[in-house]
């Protein structure tokens, strides 16, 4: 059977003499810069501390960048390029390497996206470029991804055979758009587009793959496309190999030349379509 626990208060503490009290004060009135003593030696320990915690910074910061990794799936990028380009940046300090130049730079290199740098321990750079990605061509010398973002290498980009595309500054996204819109309408047809163009105040005009060209003008483009995509695969289908050129402008019908006709043959008017009249190419 366990012992009752009995809890007792503490003792009082006895009181102390008055005269020990003045002693003590009268020793500490003695040594007036002992109260300051414990204070003063820590912050000889702190700075001292503070001192050696610099001093092992400097010395990592000062570990010179040795290697650089560089990835990514590149499929036109002169990776021999992009590493020579980080040569200037091999010997700096691993924290001095100032990473944002180093994005900056090879972000204006023509076939980069988008660039990752960061740094790895003890002495490496790790690089990740993102590619562009061509969709369209644009213009004589340009391309399209898939953002409609314009970019330019410094050369043709070889074993591409894309469709190409040119509008006025500002109308890339309208470009994109459109011609994924327009393929989309045409692909009952079998034919693709190989260009479209827009003018200055945004007519337009497409090529389809046998070479036949249309011009749509700036209003109800979409309902004349999907006319066009109806008489290619009805009235149009036997002899749309023959169509050299279709003028859909006119607001109640269309005009059609032929490949092949004697030049010296005048055009007829536009008439309402279907049916629609076909004349001889000038």
């Amino acid at each position: 059977m366990n012992a009752p626990l009995h809890l007792r208060a503490p003792a009082a503490a006895p009181r102390a003499r008055r005269g020990a009290t003045r002693s003590v004060e009268q020793r500490l009135r003695g040594f007036p810069g002992q109260r300051w003593l414990v204070p003063g030696l820590f912050m000889v320990l702190l700075a001292a501390v503070g001192e050696m915690g610099f001093t092992a910074f400097r010395e990592v910061a000062n570990v010179p960048i040795r290697h650089v990794s560089v990835n990514g799936d590149f499929r036109f990028i002169d990776r021999t390029r992009i590493e020579e380009s980080m040569l200037p940046h091999l010997g700096t300090g691993y924290f001095m390497v100032d990473l944002a130049q180093i994005r900056n730079e090879l972000q204006r290199l023509p076939l980069v996206h988008e660039v990752t740098v960061r740094r790895a321990w003890p002495d490496r750079l790790l690089v990740y470029i993102n590619e562009q990605v061509p969709v369209l061509r644009f213009g004589e010398d340009g391309y399209l991804n898939p953002y409609a973002q314009v970019f330019r290498p410094d050369a043709p980009l070889p074993g591409l055979e894309l469709p190409l595309v040119y509008g006025p500054p500002g109308s890339e996204k309208k470009l994109l758009s459109d011609f994924d819109h327009f393929t989309e309408i045409l692909e009952p047809t079998g034919l693709r587009i190989s260009s479209l163009v827009l003018d200055g105040k945004h007519a337009c005009r497409i090529t389809l793959s046998n070479g036949l060209e249309v011009l749509f003008g700036r209003r109800d483009v979409d309902r004349k496309l999907r006319l066009l995509s109806r008489l290619l695969q009805t009235q149009w289908a036997v002899q749309r190999e023959s169509l050299a050129r279709i003028d859909m402008r006119y607001s109640n019908g269309v005009a059609v030349a032929l490949r092949g006709a004697s030049p010296a043959a005048a055009p007829a008017p536009a008439v309402p379509a279907p049916p629609a009249t076909v004349t001889a190419e000038r």
